[in-house]
């Protein structure tokens, strides 16, 4: 029979609705959830920690990744399945990704926008879809090219997968989009992640996202390890406040990244407007910023502090 590693970590999927009418924060799902599903296979639940999508941190994310692994080599499962927060879901995902993808097993983290008990609650729908998808991927040997998110999309009333590398944030109902490139994306090897989750460090970066007219250049960068800027669409930002943060950074050894960027930008376009980078691109290319490329914002937000903790 196969076997099913579930790894709960809190959120409102494990939660319920007290007689206050507060949805408060619950360890886990016990076996009969499960049973409802219908899907053949021996679960083993464990709950390494628990913690909110408010509360996330990069120190609660290593903990469960930890957690995750161990409760992996112990138990031996032929995937994975993760229970977590739809608010910070898809920061877990991108991280997992890169952290346990070495592990080769098919993985799926899931949530629900209600609490199970709620009539309206898609937990059973998105963890039944996860686990036909795993049951499948077992089946198929697929290891760990299925990785990935699986949640409730609201327009199609319908579960729906998305491979890790392409998740991008939620808006406020907790709807997932794809990234529309070809997301360059290398997980770690077993010895590089061990080192990673290994590493007591908690670096602290500065996530900003793309306001027209921050204030760029009133920024300490000496209280961050590192910054990390959201570009438009376009790949391009602020070359007027922003070039100044940069340089001010880089003479106190706080190296300041954009991202998502066209990979197509970083090299001569021959003339083609659709390669061609904008001006504000060179100015901040010649400041000294370093471009991610070809990924999603809040998967260079993972890429970024695991730079942080080498």
């Amino acid at each position: 029979m196969k076997k099913i590693l579930v790894c709960c970590l809190g959120g409102t999927i494990g939660s319920k609705v007290n007689e206050d009418g507060v949805i408060k924060l619950s360890a886990t799902l016990d076996k009969s959830f499960f049973d409802k599903m219908r899907i053949k296979a021996e679960y083993e639940i464990v709950t390494p920690i628990v913690y909110s999508s408010e509360n996330a941190d990069i120190k609660y994310y290593k903990e469960a990744l930890k957690g995750i692994l161990k409760a992996a080599q112990d138990v031996m499962p032929d995937a994975v399945l993760v229970l977590h927060g739809t608010d910070s879901m898809a920061h877990f995902t991108h991280m997992a990704h890169r952290v346990l993808s070495f592990m080769n097993l098919p993985l799926i983290v899931t949530g629900a926008k209600y609490p199970p008990e709620d009539p309206h609650s898609d937990a059973v729908r998105n963890v039944k879809f996860a686990l036909e998808l795993l049951s499948a991927a077992i089946d198929s040997r697929s290891g760990s090219l299925t990785f990935g998110l699986v949640y409730s999309d609201a327009f199609m009333g319908q579960a729906t997968f998305v491979q890790a590398a392409k998740v991008m944030d939620s808006d406020f109902s907790g709807e997932y989009k794809k990234f529309a490139g070809m997301p360059q994306i290398e997980p770690l090897e077993r010895e590089e992640a061990e080192a990673f989750l290994a590493s007591d460090k908690e670096p602290k970066v500065l996530t900003i996202p793309d306001i027209p007219g921050f204030p760029y250049d009133t920024i300490d960068p000496s209280k961050y390890n590192a910054i990390l800027v959201e570009a438009y669409h376009s790949g391009t930002q602020n070359s007027k406040s922003l070039p100044v943060l940069v340089k001010n950074a880089s003479s106190k050894g706080v190296k300041c990244y954009l991202a998502p960027v066209h990979s197509t930008h970083m090299k001569n376009a021959g003339g083609k407007s659709k390669d061609a980078p904008y001006d504000s691109e060179i100015v901040l290319q010649e400041a000294g910023i370093i471009p991610l490329c070809d990924m999603p914002f809040i998967s260079a937000w993972a890429q970024v502090i695991i730079e942080c903790c080498k």
